[in-house]
C-alpha cells in the first residue's frame, strides 16, 4: 500500500509538470543540441487510448522511468518520450519529453492539427528527426508503446483508410486510428537502432519481425497478449544503456522475472530475436512449405498463443471457414505437422531457429487464459485451409509473400 501511495504522488508530480504544455498550440523553439551522446533511446507512447485515458498507464510508466534515471540508469545515455497523450482533440497536444535524473523536461510541443494522427507515418518520421537533431548520438533504440494486433485488419479504423488505400495490419491506436504495418516499415525506411523493442501484444512473430529485419539487429517482444502495465522501465533503462551495446536480453530477462516473481494470476511470454538469422530462418521454412501438397488434419491442433480475433473484433469474422483462427501460433508445433515426413527439414528449421531466437521464455500461461504448453519462442500464423490467407489481411505481409505463398497447396 505505501508503494501504491508513493506511485500516486509521483504521478500528480509529474501530471503538474505537464499541465503548462497543456494548452499551447504553438510547436515549441527548438533548442540548441547538445554534445553527441553514446546512445539515445526514444519510447514511441501511443496512448490517446484506453491505456492512457482509462487506466493511466502512460503515467505510471513515467513515473518508472524518472525513477530508472535517478537511480542512474541512464549511463550517460538520453532518453526520450514521444508522448500522444489523452485528449488529443481537447487540447492535450502531443509532446516530445526528456526523461532526467531531476524529472521530465519538455523539448518540443506539435501542433494541435486535429488531422494529424501519431499512427501516421509523417508524424513518426518526424519524431525519429527530432530525436537526432534534439539528443544526438552514436546509436539509437527504439520502444514502440501501445496496443499492437500483429498483422491484423482494422478495417476502416486503419489510418490509411481515409485515402482508400488497402487495409493492413496495426499498431497504435491514436483516437481509434490504427497505423498499419506497411506504414510502420515506411517510416522506418533509411532508419536503423541497435534494437528495437516492442513493448505491446502479439509482435513476437515470424511475420513482423521479417518486415523489420533491416532496420535493427535484435528485437525484444512478445508474441501473445501482455499484462497491461507492460515492460518495467525502471529495471530496464540499464539495460538499454549498457557499455558498448545494449543488453537486450537482460531487457527480456528483466520484464519476465518482472511478473514471473509476482504472486498472483500473472503471465508473461517474452522473445528476443536476432534478425540476421531471419534469411536463414525464411529459406528453411521455404523448403518446408515447398512440399506442402494438403492441410495435415493437425493442423487444427496446434498450441495457439493468442485469442485476439475474439478480443479486438468481436464474433464477426471476414473469412469463411475461419471460425477458429488466431493469428499467433507456436511455430515450432507448426512445423512439426508439416514436416511429420521430412524430419530432415526440420532438423535444419530447428536450426535456424536456434540462432533465431537467442532468448525465450514463459509462464504456464498466456494473459487471456491459454495453457502455454508448447513455446518455441516465435509465434506465426497457421494456413489450414485454402483462403486463409485472407485472414485479416495475413497474404499483405511480406513473411506470406517470400515465403508462405510457395506452397504448392494454396496454388492450384
Amino acid at each position: 500500500m505505501i508503494e501504491k501511495l508513493l506511485n500516486l504522488l509521483l504521478t500528480v508530480i509529474i501530471a503538474c509538470q505537464f499541465t503548462a504544455c497543456k494548452d499551447t498550440d504553438e510547436p515549441s523553439p527548438v533548442p540548441k543540441p547538445g554534445e553527441p551522446v553514446e546512445r539515445t533511446v526514444l519510447v514511441y507512447m501511443v496512448a490517446d487510448n484506453n491505456l492512457g485515458s482509462y487506466n493511466q498507464l502512460n503515467r505510471a510508466d513515467l513515473n518508472e522511468m524518472v525513477k530508472g534515471a535517478a537511480d542512474g540508469g541512464l549511463n550517460g545515455g538520453r532518453l526520450l518520450v514521444y508522448h500522444n497523450r489523452p485528449g488529443t482533440d481537447r487540447g492535450n497536444v502531443p509532446l516530445l519529453i526528456e526523461v532526467t535524473k531531476q524529472g521530465l523536461d519538455t523539448l518540443k510541443t506539435y501542433p494541435d492539427t486535429p488531422d494529424i494522427y501519431s499512427v501516421e507515418a509523417n508524424r513518426m518520421r518526424e519524431v525519429l528527426s527530432d530525436m537526432k537533431e534534439y539528443a544526438p548520438a552514436s546509436d539509437y533504440g527504439l520502444v514502440f508503446w501501445g496496443h499492437a494486433t500483429a498483422w491484423m485488419t482494422h478495417g476502416s479504423y486503419d489510418i490509411d483508410s481515409r485515402a482508400s488505400a488497402p487495409v493492413k495490419r496495426s499498431y497504435g491506436s491514436d483516437r481509434n486510428k490504427w497505423m498499419p504495418l506497411t506504414s510502420m516499415r515506411k517510416a522506418l525506411d533509411g532508419e536503423y537502432f541497435s534494437f528495437i523493442y516492442f513493448d505491446c501484444c502479439l509482435m513476437g512473430t515470424a511475420e513482423i519481425a521479417y518486415e523489420f529485419r533491416h532496420n535493427t539487429p535484435y528485437i525484444v517482444a512478445s508474441p501473445t497478449e501482455l499484462e497491461g502495465e507492460g515492460m518495467p522501465y525502471h529495471l530496464n533503462l540499464p539495460a538499454f544503456f549498457a557499455t558498448e551495446k545494449p543488453d537486450v536480453v537482460a531487457m527480456a530477462t528483466n520484464t519476465f522475472e518482472y511478473y514471473n516473481l509476482r504472486s498472483g494470476n500473472y503471465s508473461c511470454q517474452m522473445t528476443v530475436i536476432d534478425t540476421s538469422a531471419l534469411d536463414k530462418l525464411a529459406d528453411a521454412t521455404r523448403e518446408i512449405y515447398l512440399t506442402q501438397t494438403d492441410f495435415p488434419p493437425r493442423l487444427w491442433f496446434v498450441q495457439e498463443l493468442s485469442k485476439s480475433h475474439l478480443r479486438f473484433f468481436g464474433n464477426t469474422l471476414d473469412t469463411p471457414g475461419c471460425n477458429d483462427c488466431h493469428p499467433v501460433y507456436d511455430m515450432e508445433a507448426y512445423m512439426e505437422v508439416l514436416t511429420a515426413n521430412r524430419p530432415d527439414l526440420l532438423e535444419a528449421w530447428r536450426s535456424a531457429l536456434d540462432a533465431t531466437v537467442v532468448y525465450k521464455a514463459t509462464t504456464s500461461r498466456e494473459f487471456t487464459g491459454i495453457s502455454i504448453d508448447r513455446y518455441c519462442g516465435l509465434g506465426s500464423y497457421i494456413v489450414r485451409l485454402g483462403n486463409h490467407g485472407d485472414y485479416h489481411g495475413c497474404a499483405h505481409t511480406l513473411w506470406w509473400n517470400d515465403v508462405v505463398s510457395k506452397a504448392p497447396v494454396l496454388n492450384n
